[in-house]
């Protein structure tokens, strides 16, 4: 655990002081913050088009940071023989991967606390001209026994924190949830294939896994049985990312409730656990050189 954790730790760090991260970040933040000027003819829509259009900027910074750094961290250091060094100490081969696997999931998760973060202040701008927070409805609270400060905390906590402050946190642990899996099946890729092949089937795997769902339902359809069973093991071989892509909710600013997020976290782990573990069985036949 000790040399897994350690790995984790420099992968982190590699990943994190690396300027294309932060220059990602920024990008990403700046297009949730500005989102808001492409509502402007939404007909009263404009903050569920932009909680909607800031989950789906969320998860796609997630899945830029992971294809571009997987290769960088697992395909870069087998082709230049650093793997070879690492390998040739006591560390195990299976200790190799879940540690650039857990390096790279530490490192999404700040930055989609930051981007979730800018989503949050992005919102709560559009919505303080609706709130009561008016001269008139402070002092008829006021009048009511409250002081200026807690009527006015109130009607922000009441409007707007714990309906989108929910929302959003509960969208960006979704969010780190498809992270997860995208990590294990890019790590799992880099370790046998190329760079551009290994990010090129990520990405495919990424297409996949968001319109599976529908593609089972349109090949059931046909009413063609041989069909239908190869759609239906084809579901559950992919990775179902519409399971954390609730578009409907994070537009209409409903709350998921906590079974749903139960039960994501058990499918994230449940999928990334059998993809890793599938990886460092092969991983360990593998000749590195």
């Amino acid at each position: 655990m000790q040399s897994l954790r350690t790995l984790a730790a420099a992968t982190y760090g590699e990943i994190t002081r690396r300027p294309l991260y932060y220059i990602l970040l920024f990008s990403f933040a700046a297009a949730i913050f500005f989102s808001k000027l492409l509502t402007l003819f939404s007909f009263y829509q404009e903050m569920h088009m932009v909680r909607e259009m800031g989950m789906a900027t969320i998860t796609f910074w997630g899945f830029i940071v992971i294809v571009v750094t997987s290769g960088t961290v697992v395909t870069q250091e087998l082709d230049d023989r650093t793997a070879v060094t690492l390998l040739s100490k006591p560390i195990r081969r299976n200790d190799f991967l879940l540690g650039k696997f857990a390096g790279i999931v530490l490192a999404l998760a700040p930055g989609m606390a930051i981007l979730a973060g800018v989503l949050f202040l992005t919102l709560l701008m559009m919505a303080l001209p609706h709130l009561d927070l008016g001269d008139a409805a402070i002092a008829r609270k006021v009048a009511g026994g409250a002081g200026p400060f807690g009527a006015a905390w109130g009607a922000l906590w009441n409007g707007f924190v714990l309906k989108e402050g929910g929302v959003v946190l509960e969208g960006a642990f979704l969010c780190l949830l498809e992270g997860t899996i995208l990590a294990a099946i890019s790590v799992s890729l880099s370790a046998f294939l190329p760079q551009a092949v290994s990010a090129a089937a990520t990405a495919l795997l990424f297409i996949l896994g968001n319109v599976s769902s529908y593609m089972v339902a349109s090949v059931e359809r046909l009413g063609v049985a041989p069909l239908s069973l190869l759609g239906r093991a084809a579901a559950y071989v992919l990775p179902n990312l519409g399971y954390f892509n609730l578009q409907t909710y994070f537009s209409e600013g409903r709350i998921i409730s906590l079974g749903y997020l139960g039960g994501a976290l058990a499918y994230a782990a449940l999928y990334a656990g059998a993809v890793l573990f599938v990886s460092c069985s092969l991983f360990r036949k593998r000749e590195v050189r």
